[in-house]
């Protein structure tokens, strides 16, 4: 029985885990969120992670780290906090059989071919969260920041196929605004962020909720505060967030093609469903150019278990300790 010590880092939570895996099947065995605004070094995660899951790492373990932010190789820094991370030489330290570091949307990706992503809220349709599908899968969530990433069969591999996930910075590319009511916001946007180009994560984050917010009602609210004001019943708010949040989607299924399914993560939409569940939402994702139909054609689910990222990054691991792809650079 093989033992994979999990963490799942972003702005404002880490969250650690301790899965064991056998015969290829992942059971969590407990797991324990913190704050992160604190983490600075890796040496400050490993320690935090020991202590909360009250287990210490030994030779032959698995060790996996998501971060939200930028990775190269054993490197990365989250982008809405000061840690940064150095993992090199601690796979010799602890004797482990792998030690990974991994953007949190790749993590999230492979969550899709896990039970997070078999049991996920169908929003349209259901998406092929079967391993042994190929159909290529996506992922996109807004909380903090935004991501989204991509999942691709690569081939085939001993007990179904081998994986590769596509990250992204999508989050950072413009938002496409459109008409002269969005066209007002985006000025407004602009002027608030100090910025020419208001980019996708500028409009769906948290912090964009709260401009969004402010801009329609006069009333401001810090995250995750702006949700439960805004998100929790049929708003004007509710109608502009789902109508942007749709458009987002669309244009992240027409970019990946993912016939496989697109999964919507992140805390916004799971703490406030209402927002992929409002007719603007499903009027955005059907509206525009189908081209070869595979936005129509495409299953919508909503991941509701908290710790998807975690579940992910121990199934990215385990590609990894096969021999199998995880990303383009690995």
């Amino acid at each position: 029985m093989q033992r994979i010590f999990a963490a799942d880092i972003g702005g404002t939570n880490a969250r650690f885990a301790l899965f064991t895996e056998h015969e290829g099947i992942l059971e969590l065995t407990v797991a324990v969120w913190e704050k992160s605004a604190d983490l600075r070094t890796a040496q400050d995660v490993l320690q935090l992670m020991q202590r909360q899951l009250q287990s210490p790492l030994v030779a032959g373990d698995i060790l996996v780290i998501a971060l939200a932010g930028p990775t190269q190789g054993l490197q990365g820094k989250l982008t809405n906090g000061p840690l940064r991370v150095d993992l090199s030489g601690v796979e010799q330290q602890y004797g482990l059989s792998c030690c990974l570091l991994l953007n949190d949307f790749t993590a999230q990706a492979f969550a899709t071919i896990t039970l997070v992503g078999a049991n996920a809220w169908p929003v349209r349709g259901r998406g092929s969260t079967d391993a042994e599908s190929s159909q290529t899968k996506a992922i996109l969530g807004a909380g903090t920041g935004l991501g989204a990433a991509s999942l691709v069969c690569c081939g085939a591999a001993k007990g179904g196929n081998r994986w590769l996930a596509v990250p992204s910075e999508a989050g950072h590319a413009p938002f496409a605004f459109a008409g002269t009511e969005e066209h007002a916001y985006q000025t407004f946007l602009a002027r608030k962020l100090g910025c020419d180009c208001p980019s996708v994560e500028n409009v769906l984050s948290g912090q964009g909720l709260s401009v969004l917010h402010y801009y329609l009602t006069g009333q401001f609210f810090y995250p995750p505060a702006v949700g439960e004001q805004a998100l929790s019943h049929d708003t004007p708010t509710t109608q502009w967030y789902a109508r942007f949040l749709g458009r987002f989607c669309r244009q992240w299924i027409l970019s990946t093609l993912s016939w496989g399914g697109l999964w919507i993560a992140g805390g916004i939409a799971a703490k406030n469903r209402l927002c992929v569940e409002h007719p603007a939402f499903l009027q955005e994702l059907a509206a525009g150019v189908d081209v070869g139909g595979v936005v129509a054609a495409t299953p919508v689910m909503l991941i509701t278990d908290a710790n998807s990222g975690l579940w992910g990054a121990a199934r990215a691991a385990l590609e990894r300790q096969c021999g199998q792809g995880l990303t383009p650079d690995s």
